[in-house]
């Protein structure tokens, strides 16, 4: 499957708002239509950068970028369609934004990963991602299941555990 990247434009909209319905099912939050429509409005303006992604030119997902100051990009979210996971798809268009971004100059290109995200940490490592840059601490007010215990700078973390 040949993958390619595309600017989001209005052409792509009815796609783009069924892909985000999707990806925030993922994240276990239903949207309407309204509701998505709203998310693709603030995802295209400001700082934001949306890319359609293409396999063999039809939409199977997106990829969105943050600007956070001229010389580092986030990557904020990337989806690709379920049935179509796993066969390199977000491989291929993270190195393309990566092409696209060196072109810029860009310095740095970050992440965020939910914790027991495994497999996520596993492509972006595997894709050279292997430098923490940032790590947010959270103290929750009410008890949630402990995963697993990470050591950084000698002191324990817990990692809570998502239900899926």
């Amino acid at each position: 499957m040949e993958i390619m990247l595309k600017p989001y434009d209005s052409t792509s909209e009815k796609t783009m708002l069924r892909s985000i319905i999707a990806f925030f099912r993922v994240h276990h939050s239903e949207l309407d239509d309204t509701e998505a429509r709203e998310v693709l409005v603030s995802w295209t303006k400001g700082d934001h950068e949306l890319y359609v992604i293409l396999g063999d030119g039809v939409s199977v997902g997106f990829i969105r970028l943050n600007w956070r100051g001229p010389e580092v990009c986030w990557i904020e979210d990337i989806f690709v369609e379920e049935g179509l996971r796993r066969q390199g798809i977000a491989s291929t268009a993270i190195g393309l934004v990566e092409e696209v971004l060196q072109k810029r100059g860009v310095e740095g290109i970050c992440m965020d990963v939910i914790p027991d995200n495994i497999p996520a940490l596993r492509l972006y490592h595997r894709l050279g991602y292997d430098r923490l840059s940032i790590v947010t601490v959270r103290k929750d007010m009410q008890p949630f299941a402990t995963e697993r215990r990470e050591r950084i700078g000698g002191m324990d973390f817990r990692v809570k555990q998502f239900n899926d």
